[in-house]
């Protein structure tokens, strides 16, 4: 043990058991991001290739915004699938990997930036 956890050299550092606890909320909420972007693709899938014509809701898109949609959502999907990893690491180490930090940041940032330049581009 890295000594009293209250001291104040130690102001910040989270226990084990709290990082632990903090993983299994980083698990389900990045599992429940994957599983909305996967249902989100499978429903703007059946969406896309609806040749009804009787169909009430139609994607009226370019193929590049069908592209640039499901680029999005694998985006998305991803900040998902690192969360849920990380999650997993601080359940099993108790501790945060670094690693996947830097990536989620950088995901982050990159969704960040992306959104920023669609925008201006109106």
């Amino acid at each position: 043990m890295r000594g009293d956890m209250n001291s104040p050299q130690t102001k910040g550092i989270k226990s084990p058991g709290t990082l632990r606890a903090l993983g299994v909320v980083q698990i389900v909420l990045g599992g429940a991001l994957m599983a909305g972007m996967a249902v989100l693709s499978w429903i703007m899938y059946g969406i896309i290739n609806n040749n009804d014509p009787r169909a009430s809701t139609k994607f009226t898109g370019t193929e590049n915004d069908m592209l640039f949609m499901f680029a999005i959502f694998g985006l998305v999907f991803f900040i998902g699938l690192t969360s849920f990893v990380a999650g997993l690491w601080q359940v099993i180490f108790g501790k945060r990997n670094l690693i996947l930090v830097w990536i989620m940041l950088a995901l982050g940032g990159i969704f960040f930036i992306v959104g920023t330049i669609v925008r201006g581009l109106d």
